[in-house]
């Protein structure tokens, strides 16, 4: 059997894990005044949607997912000839649109996909499961990982479904942004009261930055942290403390809103790895997607696992 993996634009992970696992994204549209661009991974890209659009056209760009005609069209048209079963992992829908359009068209695929399968002499059937993350920013990417890994090692749809179910609830992603007032910004055009009036003001005054968590389809401010480099380090910190205390899959996923190797020049990132190899855990560093930037801002830095709690924020 032909098992796929498929995932939402906005799920931040290297572009060369998906080439080497041959894993399919689902590209959205950024309309940036009268210009209208569609984005998947790519990240020559992303690299010039960061250098000639963010600063400027960011803060009043939408971002529009794939409709649910569009996602039935690309899996009729494709999809369903390329593999027997896939698993579309997406942001959580509670703030992405691509699980519930998803979750829409799958009935329209599998209603219809025999005719284009016979039409191919593609033999047998195709299913599909559409997989809700609960999470965001780095949080899918880990789902996506693991899936990938048992698609190497045979298991059946299955247990990679059942897999996929209990790990879903115990991803934690986290973020630090970088410009409050962007965030902020973008937020209040979206009914996003993750960072109020309030917290942006003090923030400022005090140059304090919060590191937000996301998890189980909610997101909250667990920490502020005076200074932004301070705040990595200590979500670099976090990180390391959960890789001791022991992961559920052996990866840690960080993504960056701007050029990812500068992670590595970030307080606490080289004590994360070095906590990461005495674990034999996996650090994959990507770039932040624009269709995240664009309501995140640049510079921001986000960090995923699953655990089987996320514990208190260490700092």
């Amino acid at each position: 059997m032909r098992v796929g993996i498929a995932i939402d634009v906005s799920t931040d992970i290297s572009h060369e894990f998906l080439v080497q696992n041959g894993i399919y994204v689902l590209p959205s549209t950024i309309h940036m005044g009268d210009q209208s661009v569609v984005y998947d991974r790519d990240p020559e890209r992303a690299v010039a949607f960061y250098r000639d659009h963010l600063a400027d056209k960011g803060p009043a760009s939408e971002t529009t997912p794939l409709s649910v005609k569009e996602i039935e069209d690309l899996f009729l048209r494709r999809l369903v000839l390329d593999f027997d079963y896939i698993f579309l992992i997406t942001l959580t829908s509670a703030r992405s649109l691509t699980f519930e359009n998803a979750h829409k068209a799958s009935f329209t695929i599998l209603q219809s996909y025999t005719q284009v399968r016979a039409a191919h002499r593609v033999p047998g059937p195709f299913a599909l499961r559409v997989v809700d993350s609960q999470s965001l920013f780095t949080g899918p990417g880990v789902l996506a990982w693991e899936a990938a890994r048992m698609v190497k090692a045979g298991h059946t749809p299955v247990e990679i479904r059942q897999r996929l179910d209990e790990l879903a609830p115990r991803t934690y992603a986290y973020l630090v942004p970088h410009d409050l007032q962007y965030l902020l910004t973008r937020a209040t055009a979206r009914g996003d009261s993750t960072v109020g009036y309030f917290s942006y003001f003090l923030g400022n005054a005090l140059q304090l930055r919060p590191i937000i968590r996301a998890n189980r389809g909610t997101t909250r401010t667990v920490a502020k942290v005076r200074h932004h480099a301070r705040a990595v380090e200590w979500l670099f910190q976090h990180g390391a403390a959960q890789i001791r205390r022991g992961l559920l899959v052996p990866m840690v996923g960080i993504s960056y809103g701007g050029d990812p190797e500068k992670l590595k020049a970030m307080p606490g990132y080289e004590a994360l790895a070095s906590m990461a190899a005495a674990h034999g855990v996996e650090l994959m560093l990507s770039m932040m997607a624009p269709a995240t930037a664009v309501n995140i801002g640049s510079g921001a830095v986000s960090l995923a696992y699953c655990a089987r709690d996320g514990g208190d924020f260490e700092g």
